[in-house]
């Protein structure tokens, strides 16, 4: 069986001349359609950061941390098994969980 050479070894097989030919186009200043290589005009910025804001997760409240906690592992498992069987995400559970301590504990 005949062995096939990575694209990197065929790349790093090549003479110098040849490896400037491959990567010649992706060395141009132009950067394709719709992005010429200068500054942003002020229009172009403020649209720019307006799409930018709706990129990611939604911000709900006052944002989200993360926090590292440790959970013994038999329940984990529960967690996650419990949350994937009600189509929920683990941080919500820790959420909803947290809450629902802090009520309990205002009642009582």
């Amino acid at each position: 069986m005949k062995n096939k050479k990575s694209p990197v070894e065929r790349f790093m097989a090549l003479s110098d001349a040849e490896k400037e030919a491959e990567i010649a186009p992706f060395q141009k200043e132009d950067l394709g359609p719709g992005l010429p290589g200068r500054a942003l005009t002020p229009a172009e910025r403020k649209r720019w950061q307006r799409v930018k804001r709706g990129l990611g997760r939604p911000k709900i409240g006052l944002g989200a941390a993360i926090v590292p906690v440790s959970i013994e592992r038999g329940l984990l498992q529960k967690v996650d098994a419990y949350a994937r069987a009600n189509r929920l995400k683990r941080s919500q559970m820790v959420a909803e969980g947290l809450r629902l301590v802090m009520r309990n504990r205002k009642a009582g």
